[in-house]
């Protein structure tokens, strides 16, 4: 069994021998192809990179939406009594002289 194991080995090294330029180019080839796809600048980091600049678009639109939407609001504050009131009245608490302020109340144990 050891004679047959050594003649297997010893004709495995035989053939890569004589074929040492394919295998060379073989292995080069897939060591270029290694670092295309996980290299540094690789396939695999563009796909990455694809994907957050995705995120960040979206992110990018709801802050300006968001923006667009507070612009707005700022804007009918500079022209529009009735919004200034309302704004005092539900963030600040504030009330017209003379006017009552009741609060109710509830039991939330029931």
């Amino acid at each position: 069994m050891q004679m047959k194991d050594d003649s297997f080995v010893k004709n495995i090294i035989r053939y890569v021998y004589h074929r040492r330029k394919f295998f060379f180019f073989i292995f080069v080839l897939i060591a270029v192809l290694s670092y295309a796809v996980f290299g540094k600048k690789g396939i695999m980091q563009r796909f990455e990179l694809e994907i957050e600049n995705r995120e960040l678009k979206e992110k990018l639109k709801a802050e300006q939406d968001k923006s667009i939407m507070l612009q707005k609001e700022i804007d009918e504050l500079k022209t529009s009594d009735r919004k200034i009131e309302k704004v005092a009245r539900e963030k600040y608490n504030m009330v017209k002289e003379g006017e009552e302020i009741y609060k109710v109340v509830t039991d939330s144990a029931k």
